[in-house]
């Protein structure tokens, strides 16, 4: 017992001898100019990898002090070059352990780092960066050099584009381009779809409207013409039943339609499809004579027929799907990549678009009838394809623990989902980074460091750090 103490003595007088001989050379190699040390220099004289002396390097008995940079534009453009790559070279996938160690190398609070680090992987316009980069624009400084000085975003054009798309709240040279639109403005859009709207050729109305409304944005532009031809008054609702009636079941000519009426073949078969669907209304007795012959036919021949269920009955197929309330022998559907077939989700969302195009709300009961697979699997199944993933504690592990494993996002993400996008991994997992950064300590984790701080406190070999221990400990008790 006696030995191992000695040796674990020896251990940590030679590691402080280190950590003082570290911290000098720091100190030495100190650059006022770039506020930070050449950790190479330190590196080569200690003959120690970089990681090593950043750990041993002890912030109490260093002579300089660390910069604060709260904001992205008090970061040079070097800093964050810098920055990017020390990460992404030495790290790689960094932990929040690790964040500190960056602090110490960028002479940068952490926090600061952190924020920088996170601005640089999902760049954003910020007000204080646009309130920057209008200042360099006042001054005649070409986009090329604002590029350079605030290297964040990809490319020019991306930054150029999020500076003229940023919104600051009250902005008055805004408001005219997110305002409301008034009661004039929407009969004028009316009045543009009628007269220039061709579903051959759409690009015209947004022309006309673009000229009408400089002052806004296309987007806005294009989602109010959208919301235009989506109104169908009387006249057109009655034109549109007409038309219908001239064709067989099935047979419906629905370009032809449209060209009659002015507007895209989807949107005629969408509007007669939300007037056929509110003509029927299930009742009960539906779904007990569909069930009936649901289960009938699955218990001969273990396969549905709908075609002709919906033939005997004399209602469509998709009153059939929707009716049926039998669910004896429906398949489970859990995602695994190993397993998934995309012939089975290519299916479901071809059944999906041709029955409930948007804005129709999708009837799972009717999705989960044509597939025979359990319509809760079905719901979660068709949200995973839209790309959409609840990010809950279980899910936010599974990507730490396959991180640590050395796993790359892309293939952290198929494990996921099928078609779930690398970027929205990253994002979660560095915000589960960044809120335990900057999580408060736990009463557990506080007993645990007076615990530590109880059982080493002889073993601690500076006055300083033992003034500072004894503070922290006195907070805690």
């Amino acid at each position: 017992m006696e030995q191992a103490l000695a040796a674990d003595d020896a251990r940590l007088q030679k590691r402080a001898e280190l950590s003082i001989r570290v911290t000098k050379l720091a100190d030495l190699a100190y650059d006022e100019q770039r506020g930070r040390c050449d950790w190479e220099s330190v590196t080569r004289d200690m003959d120690m990898p970089l990681i090593e002396c950043l750990r041993l390097f002890d912030p109490s008995l260093s002579t300089f002090s660390v910069r604060s940079l709260p904001n992205i534009t008090d970061w040079l453009a070097n800093d964050l070059s810098t920055l990017k790559s020390l990460v992404s070279e030495q790290f790689g996938a960094i932990t929040a352990d690790e964040w500190p160690l960056v602090g110490i190398y960028m002479n940068v609070e952490q926090a600061d780092c952190f924020m920088a680090h996170t601005m640089c992987t999902f760049p954003q316009m910020t007000t204080d960066l646009h309130e920057a980069i209008t200042r360099h624009r006042n001054a005649n400084m070409e986009w090329k050099n604002i590029f350079e000085k605030h290297p964040l975003f990809s490319c020019i054009s991306g930054l150029r584009n999020a500076y003229y798309q940023f919104k600051e709240p009250g902005d008055s040279k805004l408001k005219a381009i997110y305002s409301e639109w008034t009661d004039a403005d929407t009969c004028r859009i009316q009045e543009l779809v009628q007269t220039y709207y061709k579903p051959e050729n759409q690009r015209e109305v947004l022309i006309q409207a673009q000229m009408a409304f400089p002052n806004r944005l296309q987007q806005s532009i294009i989602n109010k013409i959208k919301c235009t031809l989506h109104n169908w008054n009387a006249d057109d609702v009655a034109r549109l039943v007409h038309l219908v009636s001239t064709y067989k079941r099935g047979e419906i000519d629905w370009a032809a339609i449209g060209k009659d009426l002015g507007r895209t073949a989807d949107l005629c078969h969408l509007k007669h499809d939300q007037l056929d669907r509110g003509n029927f209304k299930p009742t009960v007795e539906h779904s007990q004579t569909v069930s009936r012959e649901v289960q009938k036919q699955y218990e001969q021949q273990h396969n549905v027929d709908w075609t002709g269920i919906a033939q005997q009955l004399n209602l469509s197929e998709r009153e059939c799907l929707e009716a049926n309330q039998f669910n004896t022998g429906k398949a489970q559907w859990i995602y695994h990549p190993d397993t998934f077939s995309w012939d089975m989700a290519n299916r479901m969302k071809t059944f999906i678009k041709d029955n409930y195009p948007e804005p129709l709300p999708v009837n799972y009961t009717a999705v989960s009838n044509y597939m025979w697979i359990d319509m809760d699997d079905c719901v979660k199944m068709a949200s995973l394809l839209r790309g959409e993933m609840v990010w809950t504690s279980e899910t936010i592990a599974q990507v730490v623990e396959l991180r640590k494993q050395g796993m790359i996002y892309k293939d952290i993400a198929r494990q996921l989902s099928p078609v779930l996008n690398k970027s929205k991994v990253v994002a979660a997992y560095y915000g589960h980074i960044k809120s335990k950064v900057n999580a408060p300590l736990t009463c557990k984790e506080k007993h645990r460091i007076k615990e530590l701080v109880d059982t080493h406190a002889e073993q601690m070999p500076f006055t300083e750090l033992r003034a500072l221990v004894d503070e922290i400990v006195s907070s805690l008790s």
